[in-house]
């Protein structure tokens, strides 16, 4: 009897331990699907976690200001054929602090030291 119950309980944890496996598996591959196509996005955390502002832009040479995510991007998806300037100011003012290349990304802004400052961002061409 003793037995029994020990072998079931060892079946019970090995089976709630592979459906946590499967629940973290299935969430890391959920957040590495983003809707960001062939436009440009900006994450409000490192490793494109939190909220998503997406960027179509139609032409280069092309300025928006970032609305839902103004100074708070900490990461970036950049599958466009474009060049993504960043830059601290609304309406694309001033310099630009960053530049990211066409198809890259960045997981976390803080090594280009414009992690919580992009205000406005601009397509360019290569």
């Amino acid at each position: 009897m003793k037995r029994t119950s020990v072998r079931r309980a060892g079946v019970v944890a090995l089976a709630l331990s592979s459906l946590m496996t499967v629940g973290a598996t299935a969430q890391a591959d959920a957040r590495l699907a983003s809707s960001c196509g062939l436009s440009f996005c900006l994450y409000e955390h490192d490793d494109y976690a939190g909220a998503e502002q997406e960027f179509l832009f139609t032409s280069n040479n092309t300025c928006a200001n970032v609305t839902t995510l103004n100074n708070k991007a900490s990461s970036m998806r950049n599958p466009s054929a474009g060049r993504i300037q960043f830059y601290n100011n609304a309406n694309c003012s001033g310099s630009y602090g960053y530049a990211a290349a066409p198809g890259s990304s960045d997981s976390d802004l803080t090594n280009n030291g414009f992690d919580n400052k992009t205000s406005s961002v601009k397509r360019v061409s290569p």
